[in-house]
Formats: C-alpha cells, sequence, structure tokens
C-alpha cells in the first residue's frame, strides 16, 4: 500500500464522514505530551508561553512540530535535573525515530531563544493586539479595512489585528 492510496482513502473517508482534519502544530504535541506527562509538569501555561515566544523567530518555522515540542519539554526536564524525566524524554524520542543530532540543535535552539526571552531587552508575546507588517504592494491588494475583523483564539481570549504598511 502506497502514501498515496492512503491519502487517497484518507480523503475519501474523510469526505464521507464530514470530518475535516485539524492541523497538527507543535502545540497540539505540547498539549498531547503534556497530556502524557500531568503529573511531572506543574503547568502547560508556562510551555505554551515559552513555546509562543520560540515561535517569533523565524528558525522555529523549520522544525518539526513534534521535535521542537519534546525539545521545549527536554529543555524543561534539565532545568529540573531529574534523571527519571531525562529517561521519558528519551523514550519519547525514540518513539518518534528523532536522531540525538536534531534533539539536541533544537534543544540548544531553544535554550538560546529563552535566555533571550527572559532578558529585561525582550518584547514578552503577549495578547496584545497583533500587527500585520507588509509591503505596500501587499496592502493594495488586499481591501482596504481600517481594522480586520476579531480572530478568536483557542484559549477563548479574542485577538484584534490590524494592517500596517511598511
Amino acid at each position: 500500500v502506497s502514501a498515496k492510496y492512503l491519502c487517497r482513502m484518507e480523503k475519501i473517508v474523510s469526505e464521507k464522514l464530514s470530518v475535516e482534519p485539524e492541523v497538527v502544530t507543535a502545540l497540539t504535541f505540547l498539549r498531547l505530551y503534556y497530556s502524557i506527562l500531568l503529573y511531572e509538569i506543574p503547568s502547560i501555561g508556562r510551555l505554551e508561553a515559552q513555546l509562543k515566544a520560540c515561535l517569533c523567530r523565524l528558525v522555529f518555522s523549520k522544525a518539526k512540530p513534534s521535535v521542537l515540542a519534546l525539545s521545549l519539554i527536554a529543555q524543561e526536564f534539565d532545568a529540573l535535573q531529574s534523571i527519571t524525566l531525562l529517561k521519558i524524554v528519551q523514550q519519547f524520542q525514540r518513539h518518534l525515530k528523532i536522531s540525538d543530532s536534531e534533539l539536541l540543535y533544537w534543544k540548544e535552539l531553544v535554550a538560546k531563544c529563552m535566555t533571550e526571552y527572559r532578558s529585561a531587552e525582550c518584547n514578552k508575546p503577549d495578547n496584545k493586539k497583533l500587527v500585520w507588517i507588509v509591503s505596500r504592494r501587499t496592502a493594495q491588494n488586499l481591501q482596504s479595512v481600517y481594522s480586520l475583523v476579531t480572530v478568536p483564539s483557542t484559549s477563548g481570549v479574542c485577538i484584534q489585528t490590524k494592517v500596517v504598511c511598511e
């Protein structure tokens, strides 16, 4: 059975059941890992904030979502210096077939990002208005709307956006 055949069958079944597949993101994996490690991690809020900080940097757009989420958790467990927790990360890593070098690479980038994130100069991401900066050419192609509609976020907090030309 080929991958193309499986994709075709998935599409047929999805259409018959009227199910739209959800996009799997690093946040999806982070929440999945958290549900498994519920008793080991006191709060997912801190990890979600760290993920948000990482995703504000372009380099993290190249990371596989599963690897980025595991890197954040591994970073958290490294700070706790628990051998048991690090063994759990290794089990996830083995199950997901993530190489040591790949996990180490993203853990180092996460560590660097978190160091910058904790610094006083950093503008921490929060739930303020997001401003989309676009070129004049792109702005001409957009409808002339002073303020775009409010986009509901998954946490129930609404985020308003505005387009700014540069």
